[in-house]
């Protein structure tokens, strides 16, 4: 990753663009040159000064924010080692178990420069910079911020280099290590630290998933959609011996079923989206990201399904109904709401308007197949994928729309 932008929890902590555009203009540095299609990517007009621009630390009830000129990025390490890592527990005899590997938190550190034009606007920068990366008050407190990077200098919109990083809160405030008086002003070397909770390095979805898909224009049938696993049957193992059947096991006691999990057969819209495998990063893994609006009337009994699709068939027939990943099924959403399912934070929340109280947010229940818990789907491999949206039609509105993002992710950055 490049030091010269990092955004925290919406906030811009790091641009050095535009704060060498500031030094230059005040003659604290001339020989800077940073990317020089950052501020396209982030799509900044031509920066002018801090009061005309109003750059996010820039306070009018503070003179000296005017004599800030931003933070200028000069090295970031924590990017480029992956967290994977496992304790192998010693055998009796010779070798070892090697044990389950699992990620560890991502620890990040950015040097920087703070440029300012008098000593107590460097106060203030301090100041600032402390409190811009406390991160969200009410946001990220527990949660962790969103971070955006960049993987290499953008060209155009900046997509393709964009990064995100999602849980990172500060785990080492700002730190001066040198402090230098130039003619015009005084350049201060500082460091900190942050702490990502979710070790990946996220990019942008995949351009191919990115449309909507109207709910109501889908093809009307009735079905049950627990149905299909009843189709799906067990290999027996290849050594069963048919003169020496194994014992009858136990009466297995019955399953309980939350009284919530819609049951039975119903008249559904079936939507499907397909993704090739052509278009899917064969060496990275994928999450998805399920974003839905239910419109004017409440929306029953959603199922969104997943199938792998390594051919790239035609996804109205899917052949295999064992093929099917996982489900994503929720009973119910209120009118006018919207639901995101995040793969990248494994969080899902709904959004509610409530009249002049603005809106409420609440945590959906999800079930996987045949009622069962739900478990976070990774796509580890290009087997592309065929995506299948089923909504009752007595409870779905014209207007109501959902589609399915997918995020590839990898280790490093």
């Amino acid at each position: 990753m490049i030091p010269d932008y990092l955004d925290y929890g919406c906030t811009e902590i790091i641009n050095s663009a535009r704060a060498s555009a500031y030094s230059q203009r005040y003659c604290l540095l001339t020989d800077c040159d940073p990317c020089a299609g950052l501020a396209e990517a982030i799509n900044d007009p031509p920066y002018v000064d801090p009061v005309t621009d109003a750059a996010p630390w820039y306070d009018s009830a503070v003179p000296e924010s005017a004599s800030f000129l931003g933070v200028m990025g000069l090295s970031v390490a924590g990017f480029s080692r992956s967290t994977v890592s496992r304790n192998p527990v010693q055998l009796v005899g010779d070798g070892a178990a090697l044990g389950v590997a699992r990620r560890a938190h991502r620890e990040i550190t950015y040097t920087v420069l703070l440029l300012v034009l008098e000593e107590c606007a460097l106060e203030y920068a301090l100041t600032w910079l402390s409190s811009a990366l406390q991160g969200a008050p009410c946001e990220g407190a527990c949660e962790g911020n969103e971070i955006g990077v960049f993987a290499c200098c953008p060209e155009g919109d900046g997509t393709r280099e964009l990064r995100h990083l999602y849980g990172v809160g500060l785990l080492a405030g700002p730190q001066v290590t040198t402090v230098r008086s130039l003619d015009d002003g005084f350049v201060a070397e500082a460091t900190f630290t942050l702490a990502a909770e979710i070790p990946y390095v996220y990019r942008e979805p995949l351009e191919t998933l990115t449309s909507w898909v109207n709910l109501a224009d889908g093809f009307p049938l009735s079905v049950d959609p627990d149905e299909v696993y009843g189709d799906c049957v067990e290999p027996e193992p290849c050594l069963a011996d048919p003169l020496c059947p194994p014992p009858p096991l136990p009466v297995r006691a019955p399953v309980p079923v939350d009284a919530c999990y819609p049951t039975g057969s119903a008249s559904f819209y079936r939507n499907v989206v397909a993704l090739d495998p052509l278009d899917q990063p064969e060496w990275l893994e994928a999450v998805p990201v399920l974003e839905l609006e239910t419109g004017a009337s409440a929306l029953r009994r959603l199922v969104v399904r997943f199938w792998a699709n390594p051919l790239g068939g035609n996804c109205q027939e899917v052949a295999d109904p064992c093929a099917a990943c996982t489900d994503i099924q929720i009973p119910y959403l209120p009118a006018g709401s919207k639901l995101v399912v995040d793969g990248r934070t494994q969080t899902a929340e709904v959004e509610c308007p409530r009249g002049i109280a603005g809106t409420a947010t609440s945590t959906p229940t999800l079930y996987g197949p045949l009622g069962r818990a739900f478990e976070w789907p990774i796509f580890s491999c290009a087997t592309g994928l065929c995506i299948e949206i089923l909504s009752t039609t007595v409870t779905t509105a014209p207007d109501a729309r959902a589609r399915v993002l997918l995020v590839p992710r990898s280790d490093v950055g």
